[in-house]
């Protein structure tokens, strides 16, 4: 069902909106070009961010993208704009997006990346055929949304293992505890993790936890053989591991005593 118009009278007596500041034009207000020149002005404030990354058409296979910024964890990354992007002709689908460092990315045909293992501003899908672009569509909607949580964060998964289980690059960035376990646990890493791939391990039961490498290696002070697990047992013993460039996992933060399985 259609949304609909408050009534004709209430319209008619509406002033101005409280939200965005933008006030109507009063009937037989002269002259009348000024205060349509201020109900503009105020529109464009009241929309301003609403331009930010958009992508538009330039003629021909030349798009351009306002600047904006955005947020990769707690850093802001900037994005300056550009002009003059040419496109491929006569593809059904332009997977245009900036990467995680706020490079534009526009020779992706077949989808937009995983979001899960490469982080990325989904901006817009073209269509370009004989030399022109037949169409724009926009897909900003949901990057400006995030659950704050805690100072410069975004609420972290927290997941309680009470028996072996086998991790994925998915779940990157959440936390990993034996937390009612009566028996030694088992977390496996995934292999050929995204580099950047970070996991935490925290002990809460008093038994053994294990952080499985596969055939990749955990280095630390505790060892650098690969296929090695390292584990602890002591409850408030922490573990955070983050996947390096040459396929192995660096220690960037520990608690209490882990050692390397023998």
């Amino acid at each position: 069902m259609a949304e609909v118009y408050p009534s004709d009278n209430a319209l008619l007596n509406i002033q101005s909106d409280s939200e965005t500041g933008v006030e109507y034009i009063p009937t037989g207000t002269s002259p009348y070009y000024l205060h349509f020149k201020k109900l503009l002005y105020r529109l464009l404030l009241a929309t301003r961010r609403a331009n930010d990354l958009r992508v538009y058409e330039e003629g021909g296979l030349d798009i351009g993208v306002k600047a904006g910024k955005f947020w990769l964890g707690t850093e802001l990354v900037s994005y300056n704009g550009s002009s003059g992007n040419t496109l491929a002709d006569d593809k059904t689908n332009i997977y245009v997006y900036l990467d995680s460092a706020g490079n534009l990315v526009t020779n992706e045909y077949s989808s937009f990346p995983n979001m899960a293992t490469t982080p990325h501003i989904r901006l817009a899908v073209v269509i370009t055929s004989g030399g022109d672009i037949e169409s724009i569509t926009d897909f900003r909607a949901g990057h400006n949304v995030v659950m704050p949580y805690g100072v410069g964060g975004v609420k972290k998964m927290v997941e309680a293992h009470t028996s072996d289980d086998m991790l994925t690059s998915a779940e990157s960035g959440s936390v990993h505890t034996n937390l009612g376990a009566t028996g030694t646990v088992m977390l496996t890493l995934p292999a050929s993790a995204p580099q950047g791939t970070v996991f935490t391990f925290a002990v809460q039961a008093a038994q053994e936890l294990r952080v499985d490498p596969g055939t990749a290696t955990i280095r630390d002070d505790s060892g650098q053989t690969a296929d090695k697990y390292k584990s602890a047992d002591a409850i408030g013993e922490c573990l955070t591991l983050i996947a390096d460039s040459n396929g192995d996992w660096a220690t960037i933060a520990k608690n209490g005593t882990w050692t390397e399985e023998a």
